[in-house]
């Protein structure tokens, strides 16, 4: 590390500590206690007004992320915000799809990530859901909530488009944007390395039953030297409706436009080495109308239609000396509906749901081959509240995918070459197919013994068969995936803090798993399929004393089968502390050793993960004038870790910056 980082990073420690002792009395903090464990009541109303919320038995393991936490994490993308999330193991690679997001060790590839997105009602698929998570400023986030397994049966088809054949989802992200409750407005500006410029604005209004809000966003970075990773661009935001008692419609749009080299591999042993690829520029556009009838204080139905389009100018050339593009599109339709009804002491929600993907030029490594489905869905959930401490839920969700076209990531035209890998050579098209249904079931219980314990049950099972039937690499036939799984949780929440735990127990049979073969001009992704048993737990702990706050994730997770692809050991501590108009925070992040081999020369394994990253922030939160005003200095993986989670894309090391925002 430069001695100018070591310098900022020590100024950050330092300072973190040092101004908690100033005599700066402007006020000292009450804080109360906000982990205690909801009422019935309190997840009855939920449940009735929140069509997005998990079932009552998902209630103790449904981890969110509000509007405070984002701003004190200082993250530079939402990807930073879920790699802080247990047992989520975000893994970067630059190119094309960059992040792929990976559960309680669910597989790692490229297809494979084990959530669906959802922005503001909107249900995205795999690839435009990623793609809008890339540049969607964190400063316009309201919360960020992740949904897990069979709490999310509810919220949107399981089956995943990422993956034609492959594996049902293991959960949702679920995104709402800022909502504006007065007249306001902001300005942000913000400086980090490697001459990066940031700026956000924002401005939003209530009259009467109207509400209204906009946004802009930009960010301006020469990038890491010889990481190929400068970006230059912007994005813009809105938000108009109307909330009135019995009635409330919403219109949202998102748009963003940027120029970007994507950032290279810089090992040898990757494919991709000194590939220096950029798009020029990449759009994301998504445009949302929601709406909410309530008919009776029990009975509400609400309906959501989205249009998502991302288009991208891609260049190619792995020598970076010419020019070789591709265009690209693909878009994103989908609708909602749910309707939710209180009969006496049970919850009713039925609904049904339908995304239509079309990518007619290609996507990822299949470029020039054309992909268009679609997915409809629907469920039936009951939740019955047997008294004020014991409330059970059952659900059961069938999702159907029609195939216009797509290119078949399994052959029967196969030869084994080196290390397991599969050689690919004639891949087949998929053409107007109806595959067979994929089928969900869960059932769960909660039992609150008291006030500060609570207990839950969860079981499910999904089912999810292959769209064509042919062998694969290892000459088995392709067959119908299913995953049993089992949880039990349970929290403890006194006054101050509040300590939860969760043991899981997955049985897997024929899960589907990517083979990465060809070259850097001309790669392809084919899908195996074995059998696992995945188990683990997840332990957290957190709560404040006085003006200092504490929160600690730890997550377990083994296989029988591919084990060397999970990191067995995930942490998170976060640390805060607030004295005056001082506030202070550390977050260290440790992922423990497991295995990559996408797309190396030899194909075999090689060590990634390992790692402890540090960031740290200090906000002083003051008066400009008569106007809100914070400025703060952060810095993120102050430590200058340059560790991998996928083989080949180093980190960049060390991040910081200083920041200034007004609030008007």
């Amino acid at each position: 590390m430069s001695k100018k980082y070591k310098s900022l990073a020590a100024g950050l420690l330092l300072g973190s500590s040092l101004y908690g002792t100033q005599e700066i009395q402007i006020e000292q903090i009450d804080v109360t206690s906000n982990t205690k464990i909801k009422t019935m009541q309190d997840i009855q109303n939920e449940q009735i007004n929140n069509p997005l919320a998990a079932t009552v038995s998902s209630s103790l393991s449904t981890e969110t992320f509000t509007k405070k936490d984002i701003e004190n994490l200082k993250p530079a993308s939402v990807f930073d915000i879920l790699s802080k999330a247990q047992s989520v193991n975000v893994l970067f690679m630059g190119r094309k799809q960059a992040y792929t997001i990976s559960f309680r060790g669910s597989p790692i590839g490229v297809g494979s990530s084990s959530f669906g997105i959802i922005l503001d009602g909107a249900l995205l698929s795999d690839n435009s859901g990623r793609r809008i998570l890339e540049t969607l400023p964190p400063e316009i986030i309201e919360s960020l909530e992740i949904v897990r397994d069979s709490g999310a049966l509810t919220l949107a088809p399981m089956q995943a488009f990422g993956n034609p054949n492959g594996s049902t989802l293991q959960g949702y992200i679920v995104i709402k944007t800022k909502r504006p409750n007065t007249n306001e407005g902001g300005i942000k500006i913000a400086y980090e390395s490697f001459d990066t410029k940031k700026a956000n604005a924002y401005y939003g209004g209530v009259n009467n039953d109207l509400y209204y809000l906009i946004s802009a966003n930009g960010l301006d970075t020469e990038g890491k030297n010889d990481f190929n990773n400068a970006n230059e661009g912007g994005s813009s935001f809105f938000k108009i409706g109307m909330n009135k008692n019995d009635f409330n419609i919403e219109l949202s749009g998102y748009y963003s436009r940027y120029f970007q080299e994507i950032q290279k591999a810089n090992l040898p042993m990757s494919k991709f080495y000194n590939a220096y690829w950029k798009y020029k520029p990449f759009e994301n556009r998504l445009i949302t109308l929601s709406m909410s009838k309530n008919w009776s204080a029990n009975q509400i139905t609400n309906i959501t239609l989205s249009h998502a389009k991302a288009s991208w100018k891609h260049n190619q050339d792995t020598t970076g000396a010419t020019d070789n593009y591709f265009s690209g599109v693909q878009k994103n339709d989908s609708l909602d509906i749910k309707h939710t009804m209180k009969l006496s002491d049970t919850i009713v929600k039925i609904g049904g749901q339908a995304i239509w993907y079309d990518a007619p030029n290609g996507e990822l490594f299949y470029e020039d081959y054309a992909r268009k489905e679609q997915i409809y869905g629907a469920f039936i959930q009951v939740q019955h509240y047997i008294n004020d401490q014991f409330a059970i839920d059952g659900a059961i969700r069938v999702d159907k995918k029609h195939i216009d076209t797509l290119l078949e990531r399994y052959s029967p035209n196969v030869t084994t070459t080196y290390g397991g890998m599969v050689n690919n050579t004639k891949l087949s098209t998929i053409e107007d197919k109806w595959t067979k249904a994929a089928f969900n079931v869960a059932a769960g219980a909660l039992y609150k013994l008291d006030e500060s314990n609570a207990f839950t049950l969860k079981l499910a099972y999904t089912s999810n068969a292959p769209a064509s039937e042919i062998s694969t690499a290892t000459g088995y036939d392709l067959e119908k995936e299913e995953q049993y799984k089992y949880e039990i949780g349970y929290e403890f929440a006194p006054k101050n803090f509040t300590i939860a735990a969760n043991i899981f127990y997955y049985d897997i049979n024929n899960l589907k798993s990517p083979y990465y073969i060809g070259t850097a001009a001309d790669p392809e992704i084919v899908f195996g399929q074995y059998d696992q048993k995945r188990y683990g737990g997840e332990l957290s702990l957190g709560g404040k004393i006085d003006s200092f706050d504490y929160l600690l994730n730890y997550a377990y997770v083994k296989a029988d089968e591919k084990d060397n692809e999970i990191p067995n050991h995930l942490a998170t501590l976060q640390l805060g502390y607030t004295q005056g108009n001082i506030n202070t925070n550390i977050t260290a992040h440790y992922i423990s050793k497991f295995q990559s081999n996408f797309f190396t020369t030899d194909g075999k394994y090689h060590d990634v993960g390992d790692f402890v990253t540090i960031d740290a922030g200090l906000d002083y939160n003051h008066k400009l004038k008569d106007y809100d005003a914070v400025a703060s200095i952060y810095g993120r993986n102050i430590t200058n870790q340059k560790y991998m989670t996928k083989i080949g894309w180093e980190n960049v090391g060390s991040v910081f910056g200083i920041s200034y925002a007004v609030k008007f």
